[in-house]
């Protein structure tokens, strides 16, 4: 998944004058009540791994937003 983000920054910058993104909104559609905590303690960190590499140390880091809906099954 890391490597599929840093893709996804990179194609951003490309597109945008070389400017990185300064929020990220990851929306996650159709996620159990299980898979909830799965995307908070892995997917999350994953992001902020690859925004740690890539972003400079001395400038402020993108802010980021999680959307998480949830899946019901009747």
């Amino acid at each position: 998944m890391k490597e599929l983000i840093r893709k996804a920054i990179h194609s951003f910058g490309r597109h945008h004058s070389n400017s990185m993104p300064t929020n990220f909104v990851i929306y996650r559609d159709g996620v159990g009540d299980s898979m909830r905590e799965q995307v908070l303690e892995k997917e999350l960190p994953q992001l902020k791994a690859v925004i740690s590499e890539l972003y400079n140390k001395v400038g402020k880091p993108p802010k980021i937003t999680v959307v998480i809906v949830n899946k019901r099954i009747t």
